[in-house]
């Protein structure tokens, strides 16, 4: 927990206090915008989006009912609902009411949107569903969380509403309150934890956390890479430009997010082998 809050300072520090962070976050998301002017496609989008919190609770809620029905106990799905609460809750407080953005001549839009709130909907929901599953089912599922989460930063960035660092700021703040919730549910309840080992099921192989580590860390190089190829390298303006810039935006996403998908399936893998619960 300690690392990601440190990494979410780190985030917060670079890209949104000095010049040069704020001036590649604004590359990426005028290459977004560039990259998206078709009315028809942006308006498609925008409604799968103006739908994602309502889908996310839904699908938490479902999962969470059905953990209480099969487990026969609340303990668990209390604390992962409450974690999603305090992600949602705290993103809207540090936007809005702690975190500021200096102007620095980089941006007309000077207000503070790190981080993202419908990311941050979609990525702790996940999580919710994720700490409540079966240990055997955890691999998959964070795999699945990884992709859902990726998709709904992708499009919330390449739509304009938001700069690469909001995403994954977002990212960031559901990881900590998922970590803590999966911490106080494994130290309460070590019983929930049981499975018979990472063999014992196609869903608990060891390739769902190669899928999330894999695309997680080319995301960070490829990001890396394609930001001081245009910056040094490449060509310095015009759509070409911006195009490049869109894809450092959206790898620096995936990256982002298939890491944190791969961290939560690491710390959870560590269960306690025994008689497997109920799936």
């Amino acid at each position: 927990m300690l690392l990601v809050a440190g990494l979410f300072s780190v985030a917060y520090g670079a890209f949104v206090l000095t010049a040069t962070g704020q001036q590649a976050d604004d590359d990426a998301l005028r290459g977004a915008t560039a990259f998206l002017d078709s009315d028809t496609a942006r308006a498609a989008a925008l409604s799968f989006l103006n739908q994602l919190p309502l889908i996310s609770g839904i699908v938490a809620l479902v999962a969470l009912l059905a953990a209480a029905i099969l487990r026969r106990d609340l303990q668990a799905p209390i604390v992962a609902a409450l974690s999603f609460g305090a992600a949602v809750g705290s993103t809207q407080v540090l936007k809005h009411l702690v975190l500021v953005r200096p102007n620095l001549g980089i941006s007309e839009a000077t207000g503070n949107s790190f981080p993202s709130g419908h990311t941050t909907v979609a990525t702790s929901a996940l999580i919710a569903v994720f700490l409540v599953t079966s240990p055997r089912w955890r691999p998959l599922i964070a795999t699945c969380g990884g992709l859902y989460a990726a998709v709904t930063g992708i499009s919330t960035f390449a739509l304009g509403w938001h700069r690469p660092s909001d995403v994954v700021a977002a990212y960031l703040v559901a990881g900590f309150w998922g970590l803590l919730a999966g911490l106080i549910i494994l130290r309460r309840q070590p019983g929930w934890n049981r499975w018979k080992g990472p063999d014992s099921s196609w869903s608990s192989s060891g390739i769902w956390p190669t899928l999330l580590w894999f695309p997680g860390i080319l995301g960070f190089l490829g990001s890396a890479a394609v930001y001081l190829f245009v910056t040094h390298l490449g060509p310095t303006a015009g759509t070409s430009a911006r195009s490049w810039f869109l894809v450092a935006g959206a790898l620096l996403i995936i990256g982002a997010a298939g890491s944190l998908f791969g961290l939560l399936c690491g710390v959870f893998s560590h269960q306690t082998r025994g008689r497997a619960p109920l799936s």
